[in-house]
């Protein structure tokens, strides 16, 4: 069912107070590359970021890896969702952010609720995810469950 996955990248993959990979991450990584289905990261940063992923050890799982400053931009993302957008899966940890722009596109979403944003409540149904967990292994335990 899934053909692309998209990842947010801190909060959800990676802890950027701590400055290392969240508990879970390489093995949900593992699972989606293992099914052959490719891999976008998409988040807030500079080329800090791009290097925190190369020694992080992450980089090889990732299609396209693409580090925006501000806003995260919806044109960014429309060019990875695929021509039956429900088909792509946008994982993150904000439901007012990325996982917005994924429900807008038509992507199939899932809220990784944990960290600094656990408390943020969907406003209105764009926001509101397709799927909700509390943490990467949770994610893991989810994806294995769905069609791929």
């Amino acid at each position: 069912m899934f053909d692309t996955v998209i990842f947010d990248w801190k909060r959800t993959l990676y802890d950027p107070d701590r400055k290392v990979l969240i508990n879970g991450a390489v093995e949900i990584l593992d699972l989606i590359k293992s099914k052959n289905i490719p891999i976008v990261l998409i988040g807030k940063g500079r080329a800090d970021m791009q290097q925190e992923v190369e020694l992080l050890g992450v980089k090889k799982y990732f299609k396209e890896i693409v580090f925006t400053e501000g806003e995260k931009d919806p044109q960014v993302f429309k060019k990875f969702i695929n021509k039956v957008p429900k088909n792509t899966l946008v994982i993150g940890d904000r439901v007012r952010s990325e996982l917005e722009i994924g429900k807008k596109l038509g992507a199939t979403t899932i809220w990784v609720k944990q960290g600094k944003f656990t408390i943020e409540k969907p406003e209105n149904g764009y926001q509101e995810p397709n799927y909700m967990v509390s943490d990467l292994v949770e994610c893991k335990m989810l994806l294995s469950s769905l069609p791929f």
